[in-house]
C-alpha cells in the first residue's frame, strides 16, 4: 500500500489539498528519489479526484424507507482469499457484470471534469456504469476503479443491488481484447465519505496484484445525499476468450 497520507473529502465533494502535481514544483525530493516520489504523489491526486466522484454519486429519488439494499453484517466482516490470475496486457472495459446480484452493464470512459474530480456517469443514463482512465484497466497491474449510481431522479440505477454482493462473489469484465477478466469479490466496505480511506481504496498491494474496486453510495438518505459508499474489493482469479 501507499505510504502517503490519504487525502479526504466531505460530502459536498470538497477534497483536502493533495498537494503539488507530480513533477511540479515544490516536491521537495532528492533527485534520485523524483521517479519514484512523483509516481506516488501522482497516485494520491488521482485519488482525491476519484474520491471526489464517490462523494459526488448521489441519488434522490429513494427514501430511507425504500432505498438500496446494505451489506449484511456477514459481508461486511467476511472475507475470501484464493490465487491470484497473471496481469493481463492493456485493453478498455467495455461491460462489467456481477451475477450473484443481477449487474450486467456497459461501461464508459471517465476522465476528469472542470473541477480536477473524476466525472460520473449520466443521471440521464442511469443504466450505465464508467471506467476511470486514470488508473488500470481491469486485469493490469494495479488496482482499477468502476464507479455507478446507486439510484436517480430516474428511480433505481445501475449499482443499486451492490449491497447484496457476498464476498467469493464473481465479477466479470469483458475487454476490448475479447477477453474476459474474472475477478471475485475480496471484501466489502462501507465507508463514510467525511473519512474516506483513500489510501486502502486505491492502493495496491505491493506486487501490483490486479484488483478492482467497485463504488457507488450508500449509507443513510437525507434527501439529497448518501452519508457513505460502498466499496466492493476484488481480485483477478482467471481470464477467458
Amino acid at each position: 500500500m501507499p505510504t502517503d497520507p490519504p487525502p479526504t473529502a466531505g460530502p459536498d465533494g470538497k477534497a483536502a489539498d493533495p498537494g503539488p502535481r507530480a513533477g511540479g514544483p515544490g516536491t521537495g525530493q532528492p533527485t534520485a528519489d523524483r521517479p519514484r516520489g512523483r509516481h506516488k504523489l501522482l497516485k494520491i491526486v488521482i485519488a482525491a479526484a476519484v474520491v471526489v466522484a464517490g462523494a459526488k454519486l448521489l441519488g434522490s429519488g429513494v427514501t430511507a424507507l425504500s432505498g438500496p439494499p446494505s451489506p449484511t453484517r456477514g459481508a461486511l466482516f467476511g472475507n475470501w482469499s484464493g490465487p491470484v490470475a497473471a496481469p493481463l496486457a492493456r485493453s478498455v472495459p467495455l461491460r462489467v457484470q456481477v451475477p450473484s446480484v443481477g449487474i450486467n452493464a456497459p461501461l464508459i470512459r471517465l476522465g476528469l471534469d472542470k473541477d480536477g474530480a473524476v466525472a460520473v456517469p449520466p443521471m440521464t443514463v442511469p443504466t450505465e456504469a464508467g471506467w476511470f482512465t486514470g488508473d488500470p484497466t481491469p486485469g493490469e497491474r494495479g488496482a482499477a476503479v468502476i464507479v455507478g449510481h446507486v439510484d436517480t431522479d430516474y428511480g433505481r440505477a445501475v449499482f443499486y443491488p451492490l449491497g447484496n454482493v457476498q464476498p467469493g462473489a464473481l465479477v466479470i469484465v469483458e475487454r476490448a481484447d475479447k477477453k474476459k477478466a474474472q475477478f471475485r469479490v475480496t471484501s466489502v466496505e462501507v465507508v463514510d465519505k467525511n473519512r474516506f480511506p483513500a489510501q486502502r481504496v486505491y492502493g495496491s498491494d505491493d506486487n501490483g496484484t490486479p484488483q478492482l474496486r467497485i463504488i457507488t453510495c450508500g449509507g443513510a438518505f437525507d434527501g439529497s445525499h448518501y452519508a457513505d459508499n460502498l466499496v466492493v474489493y476484488t481480485q483477478l482469479v482467471g481470464v477467458t476468450g
